[in-house]
């Protein structure tokens, strides 16, 4: 009988526990989890719906040192019949993929009941302070020790108010003498100047260009949300992961981004006194009254080129990931580590983000299913 410890209860977590006691019920299979209740960011996936997957599955919408690992995760991994095999019903809404009843509850409810089933233990309140390697790995916790033939580190990051905003989970890798990517914040708010507070809570369909020095870094077409602090909103979320420290960035705003230049001119010709009453929500159209003396082409240039400066990201509390963590270049394609045999990483802990889309909770479970068939082959084959 081996002892397995991983070390976090989030979605990559729990769902590798499933696999591992499922597979090898007479194996001790040991969850530690520093908050006093499991999988508490995916409750909050999908504002609630628990977005599982995308089905335009590609490298190309994640940050990681390592693209071409991601991509073999990734592509490995059938979200619909691996869900299925452990009784969620999924469906896809347009390119994404959701689980039928459209609750984060359901799937938490889901893996939980499953590894309640196969026999998985969970402990609480639980924070790792150190691992040791000695004949096993030894896990010093707040509580006390444990010793484990296989340790997986699934600590997933500080984004998120629901994370356990501690940094305990870098040291530890540190102490292992593991190379850390210096976590930042992404799918997070802007800070803008000038916040436009008159429009707190307006939202804007448009496009959205995150730009520098005249050259666009990124653009998206979607939703935007003005702020007491700048801009938030999916379109801006998409575009933070771009975002890189000590650059100057402006957003532009198309608030008119079905109609060419000259169309809109044509259309701001006709209106009435009522300036742009019609065109754009009333609070928006109050605050460009103060443009309305403009020459008709420069008011287009301005509702098609509105500019923002980007004064920096909101804080990890507010963002949805972290880029940066574990470099993918001290694990194999199995996500093991190079220097620890035996021990694995999966999930947010690794230096891999996903755009805004069903991509981070992919790679999530994608992540824990390579390392269970790596166990299963590298661990208990060689040791049979």
């Amino acid at each position: 009988m081996r002892k397995i410890v991983i070390v976090g209860a989030g979605a990559s977590g729990v769902y590798l526990s499933v696999l591992l006691k499922q597979k090898y019920p007479q194996d001790d299979v040991i969850v530690l989890e520093q908050n006093q209740s499991p999988l508490k960011k995916l409750l909050a996936t999908g504002n609630g719906r628990c977005n599982l997957s995308n089905q335009n599955m590609d490298q190309q919408y994640y940050d990681s040192d390592n693209l071409d690992i991601v991509q073999s995760i990734i592509q490995d991994f059938d979200m619909v019949s691996q869900m299925k095999e452990i009784g969620l019903y999924c469906l896809y809404q347009g390119h994404l993929l959701y689980p039928k009843s459209e609750q984060a509850l359901s799937v938490k409810n889901v893996l939980m009941q499953r590894a309640q089933e196969a026999g998985v233990l969970f402990l609480y309140e639980q924070e790792v302070y150190r691992i040791e390697c000695q004949n096993q790995y030894r896990i010093v916790t707040s509580k006390q020790t444990f010793h484990a033939d296989i340790v997986i580190l699934a600590m997933g990051s500080e984004a998120g108010k629901l994370s356990g905003m501690n940094e305990s989970r870098y040291h530890i890798l540190k102490q292992l003498q593991l190379k850390v990517i210096e976590p930042v914040p992404s799918l997070v708010q802007f800070y803008t100047s000038p916040v436009l507070k008159a429009l707190k809570g307006v939202r804007v369909k448009g496009t959205f260009s995150l730009m520098e020095n005249d050259k666009c870094i990124h653009q998206e077409k979607g939703e935007l949300l003005f702020t007491d602090y700048g801009v938030s909103g999916i379109a801006v979320m998409q575009l933070s992961s771009f975002y890189k420290k000590h650059h100057q960035y402006q957003l532009y705003i198309d608030f008119f981004d079905e109609l060419s230049h000259n169309q809109l001119c044509q259309y701001l010709s006709q209106q009435s006194s009522l300036f742009l009453e019609g065109m754009l929500n009333h609070k928006i159209a109050s605050y460009f009254q103060k443009y309305q003396d403009l020459p008709i082409q420069k008011l287009a240039f301005l509702l098609k080129h509105y500019r923002l400066d980007i004064q920096g990201i909101r804080e990890a509390q507010y963002a949805q990931v972290m880029k940066g963590g574990l470099s993918l270049e001290d694990v194999t394609y199995d996500l093991e580590l190079k220097r620890y045999p035996s021990m694995f990483a999966i999930g947010e802990i690794l230096n891999v983000a996903g755009m805004c889309g069903g991509y981070n909770l992919h790679f999530a479970l994608a992540s824990a299913y390579r390392v269970a068939q790596a166990i299963e082959r590298n661990v208990y084959v060689k040791n049979s």
